[in-house]
């Protein structure tokens, strides 16, 4: 008990101004390779074109590029965030489209 209040709830050993695992960098990298794929794909196809699925693009990216004030966890919710109303955003697109 006394080391959660010490350090908090989430608190995560290690360097937190980059990313060292290589699996969420996989992780990354391969949704951003399908959201461009599901772009790609709902581009070429002239009844679903939307550009919805750039920004699930952008949210896999952001924790890759941008690391802010040095503390990756906030680019990763920042991340996360964008990629959920991107991928919301081109759900409802490609449903009515």
């Amino acid at each position: 008990m006394d080391e959660i209040l010490k350090h908090g709830v989430f608190w995560i050993n290690g360097n937190l101004t980059a990313i060292n695992s290589t699996l969420l960098i996989l992780l990354l990298a391969v949704g951003a390779i399908l959201s461009l794929l599901i772009f790609y794909l709902a581009w070429y196809n002239l009844a679903t074109r939307t550009r919805t699925p750039i920004l699930c693009f952008a949210g896999f990216l952001i924790p890759l590029i941008v690391h802010g004030d040095g503390n990756i966890l906030k680019s990763l919710i920042i991340g996360y965030i964008i990629i959920i109303a991107g991928a919301s955003f081109s759900v409802q697109a490609l449903r009515f489209s």
